[in-house]
């Protein structure tokens, strides 16, 4: 079977969300285990995570991913994410789907997250408005597992069990690795991307300042000090993110 993937965030404007733990950091890491063992059981996969460099808008990080996944035409899409609502006030796992093949998979990596882990389960969500879930052609999924935010669920992440999981959600097989992988200490990830400091055009920039108000495909508006300062305003949800352009930033969503 042929793959696609893509790491969520950590691209430009495009940030994670961080609690206890950082998304950026942790579903690049359990992520790579989860294409390592796809691999060894003979899948084809394909990196659809833009690079660092150059440094995206929020929209060209999504379009990149959705593009590429559909220049390639793979047989599904994974999409790997860690949850985050507001400190200690939600756990547990879900997989956000768009499709009725879609929840096939949502449902069976729910339930094999949950029995690995101990996660609560919330079960497959169905967003019709996810930019990757509703563009991409193939079938497509979005895996959040944990809340960062909520020590509970991060007590009990194990990257190794979760990357076993969600393998034997997807192709019913279990691929557990030689060597158990040590669970990192949170982490703070201290590399975060450089932002052109430069205004966008099609925006409508307040007069007397580098700020601007920018519409959002996704139906939102965003109201920018600059590239990596800014919130996002869209019906349920609130979302901020902060970079100080050398190295250090991150971001929290609000959602009802």
């Amino acid at each position: 079977m042929i793959i696609t993937y893509d790491f969520g965030h950590g691209i430009g404007e495009d940030r994670g969300a961080e609690g206890y733990r950082n998304e950026e950091y942790d579903c690049r890491q359990y992520g790579v285990l989860v294409i390592e063992k796809l691999q060894s059981l003979g899948h084809t996969c394909y990196d659809c995570t833009p690079s660092a460099s150059p440094a995206l808008s929020l929209g060209q990080s999504l379009a990149y991913r959705v593009n590429k996944a559909n220049s390639i035409g793979s047989s599904i899409h994974l999409s790997f994410h860690v949850n985050a609502y507001e400190t200690d006030k939600a756990n547990g796992c879900e997989v956000e789907y768009i499709s009725d093949s879609g929840k096939f998979y949502a449902d069976r990596i729910c339930s094999e997250i949950s029995n690995a882990l101990g996660f609560r389960n919330r079960g497959s969500q169905l967003r019709s408005g996810l930019y990757v879930l509703k563009y991409t052609n193939m079938t497509s999924i979005l895996i959040e597992p944990f809340f960062c935010d909520t020590k509970s669920d991060c007590d009990k992440y194990d990257p190794e069990k979760l990357a076993t999981a969600i393998v034997k959600g997807i192709t019913g097989q279990t691929v557990s690795s030689q060597t158990q992988i040590t669970v990192a200490a949170p982490v703070k990830i201290q590399t975060v991307s450089k932002y052109p400091e430069t205004i966008p055009e099609g925006v409508f920039q307040v007069p007397g300042t580098k700020a601007y108000i920018e519409p959002r495909t996704d139906g939102g508006i965003g109201i920018h000090l600059d590239r990596g300062n800014y919130f996002v305003m869209k019906k349920g949800e609130i979302s901020v993110c902060w970079n100080d352009n050398n190295g250090h930033g991150g971001s929290k969503r609000i959602s009802g």
